[in-house]
């Protein structure tokens, strides 16, 4: 799978940051982030379970705050058998294996 990543490291206003922030909770709860920069984009749609990260430090007079959101994307997995779901009790030759089935079917067919 190709890698496709953004990373943008900057100096701005909290308030540009607070919004930043209120934009990815926004869109996170519609289903969809899209982050661009400049002519590069990603597009991301969170699954659950989300994992959470958050870590604080201070050091030195320096105070930082990490917080990292990650999910793996559902692998739907094909079924060997098809499956039914209905109001509806299967007809007896429907809970017939295909062997059984077309062994019935022989017998039903024979001329006597």
């Amino acid at each position: 799978m190709k890698k496709n990543e953004i990373c943008v490291k900057c100096k701005i206003q909290t308030v540009a940051v607070a919004n930043l922030l209120s934009d990815m909770a926004a869109c996170l709860n519609e289903g969809k982030i899209v982050i661009q920069n400049g002519s590069l984009f990603t597009t991301l749609q969170p699954v659950e379970p989300i994992e959470l990260e958050l870590k604080t430090a201070i050091k030195e007079g320096k105070q930082k705050i990490e917080i990292q959101l990650s999910w793996k994307k559902e692998i739907i997995s094909k079924l060997e058998d098809e499956i039914r779901i209905s109001s509806d009790e299967p007809c007896e030759n429907d809970a017939l294996s295909s062997k059984e089935q077309t062994e019935r079917d022989s017998i039903l067919s024979r001329k006597w």
